[in-house]
């Protein structure tokens, strides 16, 4: 940071800038393409001063052309763009510039220019056209230099630098432009991963000290976790931007990314966590083979249920609190389960309806899980139901927390023959022994 502070917290101090809140950069009914060819149609969202808007959707769906139409790469067949109240279709080029800065995709050096003079270019817009970058100008570069950790890189020439190092010298040339707006085009695309958090962290606080920013992203935690809305750009139309957590349900990720998906909040960030379970082409409309139930519960037996699943067979998984990671995989493998509510107890219709569908499997697989008191009638209804038991792992202190009831049904069942192995691997391998030659 330069020695007047941080020089690139808002807009040009030269030109009074908005109050925080309000519309800074919005889409009204806008029609955007090339030619006469539409890509997006009717797009009408806003994204305001101190907010962070993040734009995804399959590739090819219109989400760079929507970057683009705001600074004249693509053409705005229908409706309009403001920036700041003006519509981008009458705004000059050096007008537009000192509104609105661009990180593209896959910037590309043209000229062996140094570091520094490639980042001097963003102050262009606010000189004479045969003015000279001074003292104010030299200072805004120190700064957005010294905040992309691009200092170091001053006298490199920009055409010998990796695609790192140029995606966030071209972060420092926009911001250097101290612009109201920032779009941002897959900006961690050539990014490792220390300087890819280093970069949307900074965009984070540059939004959160007044400056709008729409960014497209392919990776959704990645969107999730850095924008304040989300919107949707798919099969010619964008969605309405919201909370990431409305914005990137189940639902939606399935339809739009043909994906289906783990969607919950992740501990550590506290943002939505978007985790692929599998291809929706991959499932097949009807199971193919014989039925295999579980008993799981906190994860334990999510990658079995993935890979029974994909093999063609049906899957019952159980009581299952909402929420509890392994109900959220049988939602998105359509595996059938016996819904409760979050933090709910298997009541005796509960267990007795469980018991009934285990019954109808080949067989019940007892998969890795501890055991309490809101989950042995699940123990208790595959023992029960008749049919063949496949146990994963041992029973132990570590994994019994009925007093030794969860223990004393699993000693019953090794005593009734049920077949002991040590791996998921080993359990699916059992399985298709058992149940792989069974039809529904």
């Amino acid at each position: 940071m330069s020695a007047q502070g941080p020089v690139i917290a808002g807009p040009d101090p030269r030109v009074a800038g908005p109050s925080v809140g309000r519309p800074a950069l919005t889409f009204e009914s806008a029609t955007v393409g090339y030619g006469s060819r539409a890509v997006v149609q009717s797009a009408s969202f806003a994204v305001h001063a101190g907010e962070f808007v993040g734009l995804v959707g399959p590739n090819g769906a219109g989400k760079s052309t929507l970057l683009r139409a705001v600074t004249g790469g693509a053409d705005v067949l229908d409706g309009d763009i403001t920036c700041e109240g003006q519509s981008v279709l009458q705004l000059g080029e050096r007008e537009r510039a000192r509104l609105v800065g661009v990180v593209p995709q896959s910037p590309v050096p043209l000229f062996p220019f140094s570091a520094r003079a490639f980042v001097e270019m963003g102050r262009h817009p606010h000189l004479g056209r045969l003015s000279s970058p001074g003292a104010a100008d030299r200072a805004v570069v120190d700064d957005v230099m010294a905040r992309t950790d691009t200092a170091r890189l001053a006298d490199d020439l920009i055409d010998e630098l990796s695609g790192g190092d140029l995606q966030r010298l071209t972060l420092a040339q926009a911001l250097a432009q101290q612009p109201r707006v920032l779009l941002l085009d897959e900006p961690t695309s050539h990014l490792d991963l220390n300087h890819a958090i280093q970069v949307l962290d900074l965009v984070r606080s540059l939004a959160d000290e007044g400056m709008a920013v729409l960014a497209v992203f392919h990776d959704l935690d990645i969107a999730a976790r850095y924008a304040d809305r989300v919107a949707i750009v798919a099969k010619g139309s964008v969605t309405s931007p919201a909370p990431p957590e409305e914005a990137l349900d189940a639902h939606t990720v399935a339809d739009v990314f043909g994906v289906r998906a783990v969607v919950r909040t992740d501990p550590v960030t506290g943002s939505v966590a978007v985790t692929p379970v599998v291809r929706g082409v991959d499932l097949v409309r009807e199971p193919t083979r014989g039925g295999v139930g579980l008993v799981c519960g906190s994860g334990a037996g999510a990658a079995l249920m993935r890979r029974l699943a994909l093999d063609g067979y049906a899957v019952f998984a159980g009581a299952l609190n909402r929420g509890d990671v392994d109900h959220s995989v049988a939602e998105a493998l359509g595996a059938a389960v016996a819904e409760l509510p979050p933090f709910g107890h298997v009541t005796a219709d509960v267990e007795a309806a469980v018991r009934r569908s285990y019954g109808a499997c080949a067989c019940v697989v007892v998969c890795p899980t501890p055991f309490g008191g809101a989950n042995v009638p699940n123990l208790r209804a595959a023992c029960e139901s008749g049919r063949p038991l496949v146990l994963v792992g041992r029973m132990d202190a570590e994994r019994d927390f009925t007093g030794g009831e969860a223990r004393r049904l699993w000693d019953r069942a090794v005593a009734d023959g049920a077949e002991q192995v040590d791996s998921e691997g080993e359990a699916f391998d059992a399985v298709g022994r058992i149940a792989g030659g069974e039809r529904p």
